[in-house]
């Protein structure tokens, strides 16, 4: 076995905690590993039909060829995006780079297996997003048999070069880092940057080149009879075939790019995978030889202060243990960064408010063949945006090698729990305030839509909060390597971002709802999110950290 394979396998030994579950003599932890694996199954599933349902919504609308467009470029897209935010701990990881660095080996084999590891999670990203969709646009638009041939070329192709970029871009991203004062608040406002900068890109790409769909123009025909759900459809269809023919016009390559996934230009897959290995190699190249110097250089430095020892302070537990949870909140940017981006995105949509009418905007955008309540329903939305991850969902997880210093406390199980859950509220409040105020002041709607716009995100915010902590205790990962295993990849921060669909459902009917009802059924769906909330926090008092662990 060559050093490469040796090291690879190393890489890819635990992947998913497999391994853990393989040789684990311990039946709790096997039944925790075998409960996560289940926890990745379920999101895997879910990914996969919502894929498979968004290409069979193109599909029914009659814009099935535009599944091969837009779909390699979305695995493109989530491998970059993925590989950008990992390559830093999967790549450059300063842990064990002394360890690395005085074995007999050459950087050149070690940079190639960590580059291939993040190849085989890009190849795993591009299945689970080609493979649904392609099967749809198979069944709806029967493509030859080139179309079947170039389908395993395409996967193996599409995540080279987006593992290529992510790796020179992690390149950059940790050398500003490593070269200012506050090392974690750089962390998190690239990290902002990064998502809040996609997110523009996405609005200003499908504002300039889509097209309008105005419900009122649908629903209606043009001697102001009402239209059938046939002719609704077709209109719509009507509409969607515009849309796609004005983004092929305004971007050809767009339709170049498809033709090379359909089979009908297979040849570009040939083009796409020179450029990508030449990229790659060169990648592979120049890190690859300089890895552990380039390591070395992108590693923080700390610089020393002269701290005095002035007068003692004497606090309340409740203040020990909240400026205990802020400075490992704090010292963590990936940490910090991952659990700011729901409350930034919530007060960028409170702000894009301020200039645009959300029933005109809705009205404009909807396809729904039903008079929609968007009002009533967005509430709900900003409350689900506030789920996306609670910092709660890693609080003890963070904790790892010391959690002895948490079990040896002579403080009481529920203390602790107490201030992790209320510092996770406190990260929260300030975007829940500052959203609010810009909401109230810019949102045309009456007083008891005001109330419901103040009541149903707090009631979601402390929710998530519990929710988080709930299924931290129950999935605690202690031991850990980096901070990217228990902030991107445990079962407690999946289960915690499976709450933001779960919060959705009720805006959804919320939406759907006829305008009489909406009042009635929010105050009804408040009491029982915190009645829920309320049953969760009663699990959470009761609960022993000194079982937590082993």
């Amino acid at each position: 076995m060559n050093t490469f394979t040796t090291i690879l396998k190393a890489e890819m030994v635990n992947y998913a905690g497999f391994n853990v579950y393989r040789h684990t003599k311990d039946p709790s932890e096997r039944k925790r590993q075998k409960a996560i694996m289940y926890v990745i199954a379920v999101l895997l599933v879910m990914a996969v039909a919502y894929i498979a349902g968004a290409a069979y919504a193109l599909r029914t609308y009659r814009i099935g060829r535009a599944i091969p467009m837009l779909y390699p470029a979305l695995a493109m897209a989530l491998t970059f995006m993925f590989g950008l935010f990992k390559s830093r701990g999967n790549l450059y990881r300063a842990k064990d780079r002394e360890l690395m660095a005085s074995l007999p080996v050459r950087s050149l084999p070690v940079a190639s297996a960590r580059l291939a590891k993040m190849y085989i999670e890009g190849v795993i990203v591009t299945v689970l997003v080609l493979v649904p969709a392609f099967l749809v646009y198979a069944v709806g638009e029967h493509p030859g048999a080139k179309f079947w041939i170039f389908l395993l070329p395409a996967i193996l192709v599409l995540p080279i070069l987006p593992v290529a970029l992510a790796a020179w871009v992690g390149i950059v991203f940790s050398a500003l880092i490593a070269r200012v004062r506050h090392k974690v608040l750089a962390e998190v406002l690239l990290a902002v940057l990064v998502v809040l900068g996609t997110l523009s890109l996405s609005m200003v790409f499908s504002g300039g080149s889509a097209v309008s769909i105005n419900m009122s123009d649908i629903m209606k025909s043009e001697d102001g009879r009402q239209l059938s759900s046939k002719e609704m459809n077709d209109r719509i269809a009507e509409k969607a075939a515009e849309a796609l023919v004005k983004i092929e016009e305004k971007t050809p390559f767009t339709k170049t790019w498809g033709s090379w996934f359909s089979g009908d230009k297979p040849a570009g897959i040939g083009i796409l995978a020179a450029v990508s290995i030449a990229v790659f190699a060169l990648t592979l190249l120049v890190i690859g030889r300089n890895l552990f110097s380039i390591s070395a250089k992108l590693t923080p430095m700390a610089a020393h202060r002269d701290y005095k020892i002035t007068e003692l302070r004497s606090r309340s537990v409740t203040e020990a243990l909240l400026r205990k949870e802020a400075g490992r909140y704090f010292a963590s940017g990936l940490y910090v960064s991952n659990t700011i981006i729901g409350p930034v995105i919530v007060v960028a949509l409170s702000v894009a408010l301020a200039f645009f009418n959300i029933e005109n905007l809705f009205g404009n955008a909807a396809n729904l063949p039903f008079e929609a309540h968007p009002t009533a329903a967005f509430p709900f939305l900003i409350g689900a945006v506030f789920c996306m991850m609670s910092p709660s969902s890693a609080s003890i997880s963070i904790e790892g090698k010391s959690w002895w210093v948490i079990r040896s406390l002579p403080i009481g199980s529920e203390a602790i729990l107490n201030a992790k859950l209320l510092f996770s509220m406190m990260v929260t409040a300030p975007f829940y305030c500052l959203s609010e105020v810009i909401l109230l002041f810019t949102m045309r709607v009456g007083l008891l839509q005001r109330v419901w716009l103040l009541l149903v995100p707090l009631v979601y915010c402390i929710f998530s909060a519990t929710w988080g902590l709930f299924v931290n205790l129950k999935f605690p990962k202690l031991k850990w390597e980096t901070e990217t295993e228990i902030v991107k990849q445990s079962a407690a921060v999946f289960l915690s971002i499976l709450s933001l669909f779960a919060a959705l459902l009720p805006g959804v009917a919320v939406l759907m709802l006829p305008g009489g009802y909406s009042d009635l059924v929010t105050a009804i769906l408040i009491v029982v999110v915190a009645a829920v909330t309320y049953r969760l926090y009663t699990k959470i008092r009761s609960t022993d950290l000194m079982q937590i662990g082993g």
